[in-house]
């Protein structure tokens, strides 16, 4: 058995007491959803794609507690299939199969039968727990479902590294035809976030102000990028990513859930929340965007 245990250093609390309490903030903030999330038993089910951002809770969570706020409303899937993008530059996708995440709010299971389909139905899926070491897009996740679901979900973590829109489809049909097969209740998540602007990243196309100027800017070119994502179009968002060399770092896990959403028959997509770190945080040297988005049936 596989223990994957925190790594995501400065991203959110390792005790329990304090994960909890900052999840809560989140909620409850400024631009949280403003209410603590309740699971409606009875819900109606009918999101089965999701994108949430991945940065420190202090900056994104706010954001990211409306997506799961919803997701409580909408019921109680068995098994969240997480699509996050590997910072580290790991090649391809990357799952795990028998395994453990240890978190301070306690275990996450890996869903091993939904894992070892989605293996066996893609060409392009690896198991290989080492390309989720260090990387916090899949574990910063991992606290809002647990203050909302408790311990009562399983998990499918897949990292993705390079790849192209022909790897994004074979992998969401892939999903599709695992969760077929299974018979799972499932939700896949595509954790990314926005626009990346400043002098840390190498990129201030906008300048670097007035700042009224660049904010202006980062709000049109995530738009462009989230409309694509309402849309359904998940080729066409890793072409203007590619083609603008925007910096949206989990395009890639995005395009699989839509491709995966599509199959599993969703007819739109919905922006619950978009706000940068600089609405929330007030720093204007690194500014990076932030939306969560439900993709319905």
């Amino acid at each position: 058995m596989y223990i994957r245990r925190p790594s995501a250093w400065g991203f959110h609390p390792f005790r329990a007491e304090e994960e909890r309490r900052e999840i809560e903030q989140c909620f409850l903030s400024e631009h949280g959803i403003g209410d603590k999330p309740r699971v409606s038993e009875s819900g109606a089910r009918r999101i089965v794609g999701a994108v949430a951002p991945h940065a420190g809770l202090v900056y994104s969570g706010p954001v990211a507690s409306h997506v799961y706020y919803y997701l409580a409303r909408d019921g109680r899937p068995e098994t969240f299939v997480i699509l996050g993008v590997s910072h580290s530059g790991n090649p391809g996708f990357a799952t795990m199969l028998d395994a453990i995440w240890r978190m301070p709010l306690g275990d996450v299971n890996v869903d091993a039968t939904l894992a070892k389909s989605i293996v066996r139905h893609s060409d392009f899926v690896d198991v290989n727990p080492s390309a989720h070491e260090g990387e916090h897009s899949i574990e910063i996740q991992l606290p809002f479902l647990q203050y909302v679901y408790g311990g009562g979900f399983k998990i499918v973590p897949i990292v993705v590294g390079y790849g192209d829109y022909e790897m994004c489809e074979n992998v969401g049909s892939a999903i599709f035809k695992a969760v077929k097969e299974t018979g799972r209740d499932v939700v896949i998540i595509g954790s990314t976030d926005f626009t990346h602007y400043g002098a840390i990243y190498g990129y201030a196309p906008a300048g670097t102000g007035p700042i009224d100027k660049v904010l202006r800017w980062i709000y049109q070119t995530d738009r462009s990028l989230i409309d694509k994502i309402i849309s359904l179009n998940a080729e066409g968002l890793i072409r203007e990513v590619r083609e603008n060399n925007y910096t949206m770092c989990g395009y890639l896990p995005v395009a699989t859930m839509i491709i995966a959403a599509k199959r599993m028959g969703v007819s739109r997509g919905r922006l619950l929340k978009y706000a940068t770190s600089y609405d929330i945080q007030g720093s204007s040297e690194v500014i990076v965007g932030y939306a969560s988005i439900v993709i319905e049936r």
